[in-house]
């Protein structure tokens, strides 16, 4: 899905990150899946046990409350989003909890995440993991047995592959005490974190946004991630009728991109996006590879900023929109 031409390609070939935190919100019950299905944008009615998808959280008005990973279980749902945010998407759903055949809670354990890739961490996760088969993008994969090091009695050791930072990545979540443990089978195995500034810079460089880069009020289409995250099939769910009508009649103003900028080391979230001097934005995120290389940042700007005639700037520097294909799609 990347939105750019790779840059520095030996970079992604092996990585290990603790940017990509998460809490995770449980549902379950006989009617637990129909009713999350009333508040996300994805379909969710035809996940199979252990599959997933990508899917936002609206309210009433269409706008972005959390953007989730939604994954099946036995009898129900586990919610993925950012950490500190899964209190709030519990609360939000309860208080529409009526008389439905579930319980809502949000993981008492805390848990720790490790996004990982690479020729010798597939080699470590095969030592823990069935990995031998290709599979979906969130599909839960299992731990070869139950005597897995980093699972506790309650809580299980999970994996499941994603392509935020790249085509081949996996996530490995595990009980937060359990986080020591992982992190010296990882050292042993002569595998070390890699820089933020480098995970942050292959995210944007594949296009994937964080929680940080959906500010309040954002609509849906907004993110750019119609095909990954909005069923416009599906039945009546909150936020709908703004989602359907954008589709069937409108356009957004304006959009989630990329942009490059030169000598931009030095920027920092929060700096100003200017359009021919007028500020029309700013950064949500920002990844470097140094100096010898321009910078990357994210931010939702208006339309009208990209268009052939505008000059763009990000904190005082000459930036440019780095995908074509997201131009087109936009202008469209």
């Amino acid at each position: 899905m990347s939105v750019i031409p790779k840059q520095r390609g030996s970079l992604v070939q092996s990585y290990i990150s603790t940017l990509f935190q998460f809490d995770e919100v449980e549902v379950r019950g006989p009617d637990a899946v129909q009713f999350i299905s009333n508040f996300t944008t994805a379909d969710i009615q035809g996940l199979q046990k252990d599959e997933g998808c990508d899917g936002f959280f609206c309210d009433a008005r269409g706008r972005i409350l959390e953007m989730a990973v939604l994954v099946r279980n036995d009898d129900g749902l586990r919610i993925r989003v950012a950490r500190g945010h899964g209190h709030g998407l519990a609360a939000h759903i309860d208080r529409y909890h009526i008389r439905e055949d579930l319980t809502i809670s949000q993981s008492q354990e805390e848990l720790h995440s490790v996004l990982m890739s690479g020729s010798q961490i597939k080699i470590w996760l095969k030592e823990y993991f069935d990995i031998s088969l290709p599979a979906k993008r969130y599909q839960q994969l299992q731990a070869r047995d139950r005597d897995n090091p980093f699972s506790t009695r309650l809580t299980s050791v999970k994996l499941m592959p994603v392509d935020w930072v790249s085509s081949e990545g996996f996530l490995i979540i595990v009980p937060g005490d359990r986080k020591d443990v992982l992190q010296s089978s990882l050292l042993a195995a002569g595998l070390q974190n890699s820089a933020d500034e480098m995970i942050a810079y292959l995210r944007l460089q594949q296009g994937w946004p964080s929680a940080n880069d959906i500010p309040e009020k954002t609509l849906p289409q907004e993110v750019g991630l119609n095909d990954r995250t909005i069923s416009f099939k599906k039945g009546c769910y909150l936020g709908q009728e703004t989602v359907a009508r954008l589709d069937a009649f409108g356009h957004v103003n304006r959009r989630l991109v990329v942009l490059a900028v030169k000598q931009g080391e030095s920027l920092i979230v929060g700096d100003n996006v200017a359009s021919n001097n007028k500020v029309v934005s700013q950064v949500t995120s920002v990844g470097s590879l140094g100096k010898h290389e321009a910078t990357l940042v994210m931010a939702i700007i208006p339309l009208k900023s990209m268009q052939q005639e505008a000059n763009l700037t990000v904190g005082g520097k000459s930036a440019n929109v780095v995908s074509t294909v997201l131009l087109e799609t936009l202008m469209t």
